[in-house]
């Protein structure tokens, strides 16, 4: 009897499959109920003095095979796991069904001391049992954070019985993540003090496993580092390590840019409310644009800090050449991939506004939307502006104002109270007077034509933010410049 590939395929998927999550649901049980005994109720039979190094066995073989199959050597013997052809699609399952069978060896096989030190009764054990149970609820709401496929070893089989590609999960950084950026082992250190029966068997396995969790994810960390790059830069830089309230003892930071990068990968999932906000800005733009610059086609267009390209690709999608310009390299990343997804050809590149990567008078217009209130040195932009630019060359832009009311509106209300826009996106001092920038861009031979109000003017379905013109420039303005020709206007 010939047995048709894919059916075997799938089959030995499933197989791994249910092996995996049934040893998965044991161990988690074994962990709950032996821990709840403080460890008394376990199955080992050692007597002394074998039962201590036994137990020392058993404690020892969980972290250090659990860290070592991470490593690059123990990655070769996952992938020797399983059926030839498969083993690398399914090293994750097989990863987690060998951590349940470290965990059930260690809190089954555990001889137990014998000792009671102390067990809660009355209301001190219902307030232990409901810790207890916070404590797994919080793990499993940070393994979900994390990505539950890959931690319970759904991700590599259920590929493979599908027949298509294992596709790792993006950095995590929502839920728990946004707190600290070792929830899980926090969770689960938290599981281990907060049982209502206390053995020595109990305070041995808490100490040596806590010590674990907080010098485990370091090594942890260093694959992120290798793996992520800046964009793990950016999130550790904002996000304590293990205690989330370490978090409140670091001063505010304005100006905060690296939010490009933690933000990246979720620029067109249309997960991120903030960026959903800078996507329904673009129509509200290109109705002030448009009747300005005419007809987009053939015309070349720099994008001045494009980010991951919402309005980069409007352009190209009007027959524009856009060239878009970002000093974040995974913004800049996620702009290319998703633009070649899409068929449009635009030229990315990696650079900042005070240093462009663009020949001089090269380009029809430069764009530079929700970009002058970031930058520390206005004039350098500026100036840059004008080398790029052709003569007659329009300069587009949309900026904030420096007003109280300003400052109320989007630092006040945007990111404090309705959380609209990251804590510490903008800094106040950087927000620019309409009357400033337009002496600014005159003292460059740029003859700019009135500004317009523009800001929120709506909801949708969503009940996101929409834009357009607005009656005042109080708050934020938009407006264009062309660049003047003539013997003083200079190359």
């Amino acid at each position: 009897m010939i047995i048709n590939p894919s059916a075997r395929r799938i089959a030995i998927a499933v197989g791994y499959g249910v092996l995996c999550h049934s040893l998965f649901i044991m161990a988690v049980a074994a962990m709950i109920v032996m821990m709840f005994f403080g460890m008394s109720r376990s199955f080992g039979a050692l007597i002394e003095p074998w039962h201590m190094i036994g137990n020392g066995l058993l404690l020892l073989q969980f972290p250090l095979a659990h860290s070592l199959l991470l490593t690059r050597a123990g990655n070769g013997v996952l992938r020797h796991l399983a059926p030839s052809g498969l083993g690398a699609d399914l090293a994750t399952t097989t990863y987690a069904a060998i951590a349940s069978l470290q965990v059930l060896a260690l809190f089954l096989l555990w001889s137990p001391s014998g000792t009671i030190w102390w067990q809660a009764e009355g209301p001190l054990l219902a307030i232990l049992c409901s810790a207890y149970a916070l404590a797994w609820l919080g793990l499993l709401k940070a393994i979900s954070d994390a990505g539950l496929a890959l931690q319970v070893g759904l991700l590599g089989w259920r590929s493979v019985a599908k027949g298509i590609k294992v596709t790792y999960p993006p950095m995590p950084r929502t839920g728990l993540f946004r707190y600290c950026r070792q929830p899980i082992y926090v969770a689960f250190a938290a599981t281990l003090w907060t049982v209502p029966t206390w053995t020595p068997d109990q305070l041995t396995i808490a100490s040596i496993l806590t010590l674990y969790c907080v010098i485990g994810p370091l090594f942890k960390e260093r694959r992120f580092r290798a793996r992520f790059g800046d964009e793990f830069a950016a999130y550790r830089k904002h996000v304590p390590y293990w205690l989330p309230w370490t978090k409140m003892k670091q001063a505010p930071q304005r100006n905060d840019l690296s939010i490009y990068d933690t933000h990246a990968e979720s620029w067109w999932t249309g997960e991120t409310r903030w960026l959903r906000l800078l996507q329904n800005m673009v129509p509200a733009r290109l109705a002030y644009f448009t009747p300005v610059v005419g007809d987009w086609r053939g015309k070349t267009v720099l994008d001045l800090g494009c980010g991951g390209g919402f309005m980069s690709e409007a352009l190209a999608q009007r027959g524009a050449q856009v060239v878009g310009v970002d000093p974040s390299q995974p913004a800049i990343a996620i702009a290319q991939t998703h633009a070649e997804a899409t068929g449009l050809v635009i030229d990315y590149r990696i650079g900042a506004g005070e240093s462009l990567p663009v020949a001089e008078s090269s380009v029809d217009i430069v764009l530079c939307v929700d970009v002058l209130e970031h930058v520390r040195d206005l004039d350098a932009v500026l100036d840059e502006v004008r080398r790029v630019l052709k003569p007659d060359g329009l300069f587009l832009f949309d900026t904030i104002n420096r007003t109280w009311l300003a400052k109320v509106v989007v630092v006040t209300f945007g990111e404090n109270v309705l959380r609209l826009l990251p804590k510490g996106t903008h800094d106040p001092a950087l927000f620019i007077a309409p009357a400033e920038l337009k002496a600014r861009l005159e003292q460059r031979q740029f003859t700019v034509a009135p500004l317009v109000g523009f800001g929120p003017s709506g909801l949708n379905r969503r009940f996101d933010l929409t834009f357009g013109a607005l009656p005042t420039t109080a708050i934020t303005y938009i407006g264009h410049a062309r660049r003047m020709t003539g013997p003083d206007s200079g190359p």
